[in-house]
């Protein structure tokens, strides 16, 4: 209901009447539409966040874990492209997306991960907090251009490569 209607337009009711179950019974597990797009974007952000803590138990470069952490945010969106298309829709991203981004384990491991790199001295001396916020505010735009944009301006691996190498450029401290 959301991919035809969009999340603003669409109504508990046309949920309700789409999956063919009462309204009362959508109350019994879910708050409002919003509690519907949070419980569909769990397992894909607890899905990111087992592939990123595996990235972070090996031994590769900050650089490298950039990277790989760009990529599995696009795998995983790959995997679930119209719950990405939901969850970045630009001007219409949902209160649901906002919550889910600023709360969720993968931001806070984001901010581990910074602080970490930050004292290593292998990243730009910066906030650890705004730093992650400005890489998902990257990344985030990145995948509304790859999913929610039609037509993407340019593939999505494309876009991806691009990404990786922009958030390289802004954080992994150059060593001479």
């Amino acid at each position: 209901m959301f991919d035809e209607k969009g999340y603003d337009n669409a109504t508990v009711s046309d949920i309700v009447t789409k999956a063919g179950v009462a309204q009362g019974t959508f109350y019994l597990y879910f708050d409002s539409k919003k509690g519907v797009v949070i419980e569909l974007a769990r397992k894909p952000m607890a899905d990111m966040m087992v592939r990123i803590q595996r990235v972070l138990s090996g031994d590769e470069s900050f650089e490298e874990i950039l990277r790989q952490f760009v990529r599995t945010g696009f795998e995983v969106g790959h995997e679930n492209p119209d719950l990405c298309r939901l969850m970045h829709m630009g001007s219409e991203r949902t209160e649901a997306q906002k919550e889910l981004e600023t709360e969720s384990e993968v931001m806070q491991m984001a901010r581990g991960m910074f602080q970490r790199a930050i004292d290593a001295g292998d990243m730009i001396p910066m906030d650890s907090a705004v730093a992650a916020d400005m890489f998902r505010v990257i990344v985030s735009g990145a995948m509304q251009l790859a999913f929610a944009t039609d037509p993407p301006p340019a593939s999505r691996q494309e876009i991806g490569r691009t990404t990786e190498e922009i958030v390289v450029r802004a954080f992994v401290a150059r060593r001479t």
